[in-house]
């Protein structure tokens, strides 16, 4: 072969590994981008929150839906000891703070309010403490529901039965948590 042909397929080979090269690099920085960027998403929390009920024990998700500040929620159950029905409602603040709101109950006793706080009402035979606006202590709520009493959760429209399975029996929490945009653009939270 002559050396005209020769340096012609160096020149070829090289021009062609530059090409492969620069292909490689941008592949690598395109990989970096999107491993950062799934990493951002992943990790970075957005604005928006969730309100969750957990198993307390193993962190394993009972419930959860998309919570808007200021928006309420409560639940409803029969006191354990003094067998009348109790309804507390609480308020989400705009940093994802819990507040009790307002109290009902149909007696006074063991666990129940005992001390004048806020607005008192009596209402169809509720005593109703009211404008409490009291945060939760600890930001969250614990609670063990028990099958043999009602006990029920209202958010938005929906009612979920803390009485039943799974949550009956189990020591639950419940609590605001904030989502990261991965989760957001996934939408995994109603």
């Amino acid at each position: 072969m002559n050396n005209n042909v020769k340096n012609q397929q160096k020149r070829a080979l090289l021009g062609g590994n530059v090409l492969f090269q620069k292909m490689i690099r941008v592949g690598i920085f395109v990989s970096l981008f999107f491993i950062l960027l799934l990493l951002a998403l992943t990790f970075i929390n957005s604005p928006y929150r969730a309100l969750v009920i957990l198993d307390d024990k193993t962190e394993e998700i009972l419930w959860q839906n998309r919570i808007e500040n200021n928006e309420w929620f409560s639940h409803q159950y029969i006191h354990s000891v003094e067998r009348s029905p109790v309804l507390e409602k609480f308020r989400v603040d705009s940093d994802g703070v819990i507040y009790t709101m307002e109290s009902w109950t149909k007696s006074f006793g063991a666990g129940l309010p005992h001390t004048q706080e806020g607005t008192v009402e009596l209402r169809d035979g509720y005593y109703i403490l009211k404008d409490l606006n009291r945060p939760v202590h600890g930001g969250v709520l614990l609670m063990q529901p028990s099958a043999m009493f009602p006990h029920s959760f209202y958010f938005q429209e929906q009612e979920v039965m803390l009485s039943e399975a799974p949550f009956a029996g189990t020591r639950i929490r419940i609590e605001v948590v904030t989502l990261t945009w991965l989760e957001v653009f996934l939408d995994r939270v109603s």
